[in-house]
């Protein structure tokens, strides 16, 4: 039986550096959830719920809450120094004594054999620390500027127009599967320069990769098998492209990845595919949360969608607070690197810090009505791609896709509605929707 004694196993992280090592229970208790819950402490037990229940991670908001109000910062039984709290996320986001390298971590395990997925994504700014990280991060930043960005902007508008033009007969759609995944790969794939006959593989290797990205909790060894095999598959495709310029779409942002060049730095081969990869799966999974997400939130709010779809919103601003509300990205960690001051607690060196953003978007020291939608609310100083040395290098490519989609989807469709259940994906780190049944009158 485990009870509130029941220590809880720290299992070697086998694929060190590329995943989520929190939450692990030991092998002799890995029974029916319902069981282990009942005999972990509070805030284990709801925190476990979090993670390893489908439904609980459907609706997480009522459980951030608890964690927020009376353990905002606690050090786990599960492994792991938990913040739930806006300010003391961001004071860990905005520190740099902590690494995103989990072999830094007192629990890493040494006997680890890297697996497709980790050969990848350690190339990648997502795993290094500075001057890593910096070093990858300016060459990239050269070749994704905002500038650059907001260039998409007609092309943007021109995929978004084609996607719904197909549609609009139809009258009812999955919103995910036949609109936001497929038109947010083309995106993605237009600015590295995949041909157009190309890009049928890049859906299933994204949705693969982002479920091995999750913690190990809900991680089983079939993802963590599918995982390496799309991460293997997608270096093999890129590496063709890097190599074959022909092959590649005029102005792609692999020939300016290539080129980047800083005071005679440049790229590594294997750093511009782990580059691609990374904002393959990244830019295109969490973008079609974003929207998909987004569209569920305005749904549930018809009067602030009506001024929305008046202009006396600016889409913009609104965009923001879709990703405050319910953001694609509910958590990510940070290995202390010394001794951590955060809200009083000291957390020590060597640690996992679990930082749940989710939590922090909704803290009600920071936002007026968190758990409620203003799609007006201005300064909204939320989370919802990090901060610090790590920020989303693609927020501003997220931001315009979503704005330049939920405009147009809007009016195209001013009668938009649910036409069943929304399902919400099993994954935890990145939140988003199986699928969303849509109508309209055709």
């Amino acid at each position: 039986m485990v009870t509130s004694e029941t220590p809880v196993e720290r299992a070697p992280e086998s694929r060190a550096g590329a995943g989520n090592v929190l939450f692990r229970l030991p092998g002799a208790v890995r029974r029916p959830l319902a069981f282990v819950l009942q005999h972990l402490p509070f805030p284990d037990a709801k925190l476990l719920a979090i993670v390893a229940s489908p439904e609980v991670r459907a609706e997480p908001w009522a459980v951030y809450r608890r964690l927020r109000e009376t353990h905002p910062v606690y050090r786990s039984r599960l492994g792991a120094w938990v913040v739930a709290s806006h300010a003391g996320v961001d004071a860990v986001l905005r520190q740099q004594a902590v690494s995103v390298d989990e072999s830094k971590s007192a629990q890493h395990g040494q006997n680890s054999t890297p697996d497709g997925f980790t050969r990848l994504m350690n190339q990648s700014m997502l795993f290094r620390d500075p001057p890593d990280h910096d070093r990858l991060r300016r060459l990239v930043a050269r070749a994704f500027t905002p500038r650059r960005v907001e260039e998409l902007r007609p092309r943007i508008e021109a995929l978004t127009r084609q996607r719904l033009d197909a549609l609009a007969s139809r009258g009812e759609v999955d919103l995910l599967a036949d609109f936001a995944y497929p038109l947010t790969v083309d995106v993605i794939c237009e600015l590295l320069g995949v041909p157009h006959e190309e890009r049928a593989a890049f859906p299933p290797w994204a949705r693969a990769l982002a479920a091995r990205v999750d913690v190990q909790a809900v991680r089983t060894p079939d993802i963590e098998q599918r995982g390496s095999v799309a991460a293997t598959e997608i270096a093999q495709y890129l590496d063709g492209l890097v190599t074959d310029p022909v092959r590649r779409v005029p102005g792609a942002l692999i020939d300016a990845l290539v080129a980047a060049e800083e005071e005679g730095d440049r790229l590594t081969h294997d750093e511009v595919i782990s580059t691609c990869a990374l904002l393959l799966f990244a830019g295109h999974e969490t973008t079609a949360n974003l929207i998909g997400n987004g569209v569920v939130t305005l749904l549930a709010y018809p009067d602030q969608l009506r001024e929305l779809q008046a202009g006396n919103i600016p889409m913009a601003r609104a965009v923001e607070e879709l990703l405050r509300h319910d953001g694609p990205l509910q958590f990510t960690q940070r290995i202390a690197l010394a001794d951590l001051d955060i809200g009083g607690t000291t957390i020590p060196a060597g640690e996992v810090i679990a930082l749940f953003v989710g939590a922090a978007n909704r803290d009600p020291a920071v936002f007026d009505d968190p758990d409620g939608v203003d799609l007006s609310r201005s300064p909204n100083p939320h989370l919802a791609f990090g901060f610090g040395t790590h920020a989303c290098i693609g927020a501003a490519l997220a931001r315009l896709e979503a704005s330049v989609v939920l405009t147009e989807l809007l009016d195209r469709w001013p009668d938009l509605r649910l036409a069943g259940r929304p399902k919400w994906r099993e994954t935890f780190v990145l939140r988003g929707l199986q699928s969303l049944p849509i109508a309209w009158t055709a």
